[in-house]
């Protein structure tokens, strides 16, 4: 994945999180309780579907939590190359289009630039920035 497509997922990183952390409560919610014990005869079925279902539930929170790590040492990494930037208007204009989610007319709005100068600061920040904690990159 290149670093343009990178920034434009970073804005649905936060969003992303919180589904996946939704889906914990979710699954968290389908956890069966123990066994309840009766007078009733026992059937002829062997093994505890409860149990396998309850690990199978707790394996996948355990899945999605390392999904969520992932994408935050994601969300990290990119917004680190973000600050690491020498020149403020770079900085600032990736900031507003990719952390805060910023159209071109909002960032411009926001900044009182012309179009151009920010399609020039984006396109220089692009290739300044520099994502560190990888092997190698691709523009």
């Amino acid at each position: 994945m290149n670093i343009a497509s990178r920034l434009s997922a970073l804005k649905y990183i936060d969003i992303k999180i919180k589904s996946k952390r939704q889906e914990i409560e979710n699954l968290k919610s389908a956890i069966l309780k123990g066994q309840v014990y009766s007078d009733e005869p026992k059937g002829s079925k062997q093994g505890n579907a409860t149990e396998d279902l309850n690990i199978k539930i707790i394996d996948g929170v355990e899945k999605i939590r390392a999904e969520i790590h992932q994408l935050m040492e994601e969300r990290t990494r990119l917004i680190n190359a973000i600050e690491d930037l020498d020149d403020p208007l770079e900085n600032i204009v990736l900031r507003l289009m990719y952390v805060n989610g910023y159209s071109w007319q909002e960032t411009k709005r926001e900044l009182n630039y012309s179009h151009a100068t920010i399609q020039r600061a984006r396109a220089k920040a692009i290739e300044h920035l520099v994502i560190k904690d990888e092997p190698t990159f691709n523009k």
